[in-house]
């Protein structure tokens, strides 16, 4: 049942022919930006590790990029997430779900500022996906945004256990028919959007920095452009200069006339200033 728009069929597993408009097809989502999603769980998977892994570091460096904790949840087997940080394998997701352990007990820091992993973990039993939502719950309060890493053929029971939660689904731009094959969209029941790769080319830490320092970085604003009629006036450097853009090009005795006169006032100005300093002079010792 779809729920603010996130949780919803996928329309790759669909076989309703009714026709729709394509913007309220389900699967015809338009374009969005992760960061500005209301969503605190965001679901993320691809057809193969390389391409998941590039998705997790992508979602990471967005909302890291905007300050947010973020934790990173591997529930892929074949992820492998925690090589990527240099971290433990033992500690993780199935662990959380057989409850033996509290999650904070479980969480790694991931070595980078704000970002943490709960890899994907090795417990004695089969996993309980049912709880899932329980461990969700009790990382909420400690991080502003989680991303779960899932296998395309990832268990129905997942969907099931996270039906009615606010939730985004994300899938490499480009691959629907990988996505469509695969028909996780249908069987979890979440909506998956397109999320473009094309700034993370590889996922490792460097890149991973590199791009969200990108993000954080705030734009270049070009300088304003001078209006056409304020480039048109020309710049008055001198009483001359002013005097002289008055004067009509036809009439050039009128433009000596007026630099002869302000030649006159400087030079009086100047005999003024001589003649004042030596009527100001004290007489010198032993003049009458």
């Amino acid at each position: 049942m779809p729920h603010d728009g996130m949780i919803a069929m996928d329309d790759d597993a669909t076989q309703d022919s009714t026709p729709f408009p394509a913007p309220e097809r389900l699967g015809g989502v338009l374009p969005r930006e992760p960061e500005t999603t209301g969503a605190w769980l965001h679901v993320v998977s691809a057809a193969t590790v390389p391409t998941l892994s590039r998705a997790v570091f992508e979602l990471a460096a967005r909302f890291l990029a905007r300050g947010e904790r973020v934790v990173l949840l591997d529930g892929a087997p074949r992820l492998r997430l925690h090589e990527r940080f240099d971290r433990e394998a033992r500690w993780g997701v199935l662990d959380a779900l057989s409850g033996a352990l509290p999650l904070l007990g479980l969480v790694q820091d991931a070595g980078r500022l704000g970002l943490y992993l709960l890899g994907h973990g090795m417990p004695a039993g089969p996993a309980d996906w049912s709880r899932l939502t329980v461990v969700l719950d009790e990382a909420r309060p400690y991080f502003g945004r989680a991303v779960l890493a899932l296998d395309p053929d990832a268990p129905e029971v997942i969907g099931r256990a996270l039906a009615g939660f606010h939730l985004e689904g994300w899938w490499p731009q480009g691959s629907r028919e990988a996505r469509r094959v695969a028909g996780i969209g249908g069987r979890l029941g979440i909506q998956f959007s397109d999320l473009s790769l094309d700034s993370m080319l590889t996922p490792r830490l460097d890149a991973l920095d590199a791009r969200v320092w990108a993000l954080a970085a705030p734009p270049v604003t070009e300088p304003e452009a001078v209006p056409t009629e304020l480039q048109a006036q020309p710049t008055i450097a001198s009483p001359v200069a002013a005097a002289e853009s008055e004067v009509l090009e036809g009439e050039p005795g009128v433009r000596e006339r007026l630099r002869f006169l302000m030649w006159s006032r400087q030079t009086g100005s100047q005999d003024e200033r001589t003649i004042g300093a030596a009527a100001s002079a004290p007489d010198e010792p032993g003049t009458t």
